[in-house]
């Protein structure tokens, strides 16, 4: 088992500031701000510090160098997180949707905030949260913890892998509750009596690289809390993890980078510095648009460096107990995950015996297409294969 752990696949990457979405939105949505208490341990990283450009090249050097401490090498102690943080959210649920009462709760993957899921490009061919609203679904994004509107915490402590697991867990347990919106402050949106009341029946957690790690982590640690799993961005493979290689990111530090946009992001946070960067990491030559591309980079957003150096610390003991649905779906070409080639570099029969107690297992393979499933022209086609899975496994 530990090699197989040792052997799954990721990719991060996504986006900047996230403004709420404006009051005049005619979509059954509302904007929150909603206060999560977190009381766990975090671990100390050996890395170096990162204040300025020069300090981000150095970092990167450092994390790639292979004489450098591996990630369970680099730890040097434990940390308690005993803190409250404010994390923005979108809540959609459809008044007559056929599934309505079936909500996913999408969380996004890094160099991006929750807009990688709603993008305001050519929202039909692109917004994931349309797709879900027009299936019937109900919805939440959120910006993840040092992104968006969301807090902007310590780069070295707080922004680890396991915290943003305890999040989810947090936004799940409110939303599970029925008390997503009475915990939460209302920013704007709709004051529908059906939505502040909403309490969904059962939840499905979807997630994007980052967040696909994130969301497997709360079906690896909490597995009853989850009634079914997309994980986008992310595959179980057979390859080394070039994923972990931050040098194609052009990392540079935040603040320096865009003083204005940035403004809030202090010590340790670093952002890809050129468009470029963005369709390397994300995006497959042929099936991308210009306009989207710059789009992205608009909407770009810092990463910490502790996210990158506490991966591992998301996922729980045992993948084995989770029992609903688990469908992993990959970019064809995508570079961070599979060195941008994914075909033959997994085993679905190995995957179906680390979720061994899943009701159904997938993986999907969208042609074509790089680590930006959102951001690619034939994305509304993934979509669909995802909701279809969800429809055969009765959610």
């Amino acid at each position: 088992m530990a090699s197989i752990i040792a052997a799954i696949i990721v990719a991060a990457l996504t986006i900047k500031k996230s403004k709420a979405s404006p009051t005049n939105d005619p979509r059954p949505c509302v904007q929150l701000e909603v206060p999560v208490s977190i009381d766990t341990t975090a671990i100390k990283w050996l890395q170096p510090k990162v204040d300025n450009n020069i300090e981000a090249v150095d970092w990167v050097r450092f994390q790639t160098t292979r004489t450098s401490p591996n990630t369970t090498e680099s730890a040097i102690g434990q940390i308690t997180i005993k803190k409250t943080f404010k994390i923005n959210g979108q809540l959609c649920v459809p008044p007559k949707g056929s599934k309505s009462s079936i909500l996913q709760i999408a969380t996004h993957g890094g160099g991006f905030d929750k807009r990688y899921w709603d993008a305001e490009i050519k929202p039909k061919e692109y917004s994931y949260v349309q797709a879900a609203l027009a299936e019937g679904y109900s919805i939440f994004t959120y910006d993840r913890l040092g992104t968006g509107l969301s807090s902007k915490p310590d780069a070295y402590t707080d922004m680890q892998l396991n915290i943003h697991v305890e999040i989810l867990r947090a936004l799940t347990a409110l939303a599970r509750s029925g008390k997503l919106i009475s915990a939460s402050k209302r920013l704007s949106g709709s004051k529908d009596a059906q939505l502040t009341a909403y309490q969904p029946s059962k939840i499905v957690h979807v997630g994007h690289s980052i967040g696909s790690i994130t969301s497997v982590g709360l079906i690896t640690h909490y597995p009853a809390e989850s009634d079914g799993l997309i994980a986008t961005g992310f595959l179980h493979t057979n390859i080394p993890i070039p994923g972990l290689n931050v040098g194609s990111w052009g990392f540079e530090f935040a603040r320096q980078s865009n003083p204005v946009l940035f403004k809030d992001h202090g010590s340790g946070y670093l952002v890809s510095g050129t468009k470029y960067n963005i369709q390397l990491n994300f995006l497959r030559a042929g099936s991308f648009e210009p306009e989207v591309l710059d789009y992205a980079f608009k909407i770009r957003q810092p990463i910490a460096v502790s996210e990158f150096k506490s991966i591992l610390t998301a996922f729980g003991p045992d993948f084995g107990k989770f029992e609903g649905p688990v469908q992993l779906v990959i970019g064809e070409n995508d570079y961070g995950v599979c060195g941008g080639d994914c075909n033959g570099t997994y085993s679905l029969d190995e995957i179906k015996q680390i979720y061994a107690s899943a009701k159904d297992v997938a993986v999907h393979v969208q042609p074509g297409t790089g680590h930006g499933l959102t951001l690619s022209t034939n994305a509304t086609a993934g979509y669909k294969v995802s909701f279809e899975f969800l429809r055969k496994n009765g959610l």
